[in-house]
């Protein structure tokens, strides 16, 4: 029988929690109530039971990164389903460094479609990784903030606290 862990860790910007699975995180939402990041758990998860558990090394991963280990979210294993495309723009953006950012537009290049911008920024709306897939250093080509799941405040902390503005 297939079972799910949820754990918390406390951050500048509020509670950040992820589900994890035998193997990997399967959906990290950071900054709201666990409630909301149990209900987006895909349909195949829903109805699993999660244990709460208060004490995992994936929560010092996340404590060092907001300490500004750099490579502290690089160490937690982590796993999303989509598309091929979907997972084309996933993995471009897990590449963008700590610290750096880029335009929807160098998304949608790095993904291998650059004609699909609005795409690639739907794309990043749909990342149930929050954090872990850093859709956050994503920014709209005139260098605004644009849009996040938790908020333009959240986002810009976020960047801030990389020094990626």
């Amino acid at each position: 029988m297939q079972m799910l862990q949820s754990i918390t860790t406390i951050t500048p910007n509020g509670d950040f929690h992820m589900i994890i699975d035998q193997d990997s995180v399967v959906r990290a939402s950071g900054f709201g109530p666990l409630d909301d990041l149990a209900m987006r758990l895909p349909d195949e998860l829903r109805g699993v039971a999660i244990d709460t558990t208060t004490d995992h090394p994936y929560q010092s991963h996340i404590a060092d990164y907001f300490h500004g280990d750099k490579t502290a979210l690089d160490r937690i294993p982590r796993h999303q389903t989509g598309t091929d495309f979907q997972q084309k723009v996933w993995q471009a953006i897990s590449s963008v460094d700590f610290g750096d950012i880029v335009s929807y537009k160098q998304l949608a290049d790095a993904s291998g479609n650059p004609a699909a911008i609005r795409a690639a920024g739907t794309i990043c709306g749909l990342n149930r990784l929050i954090l872990l897939v850093p859709c956050h250093r994503v920014l709209k080509s005139d260098g605004s903030i644009g849009s996040y799941l938790y908020g333009p405040q959240i986002k810009e902390s976020l960047l801030r606290h990389e020094g990626a503005i």
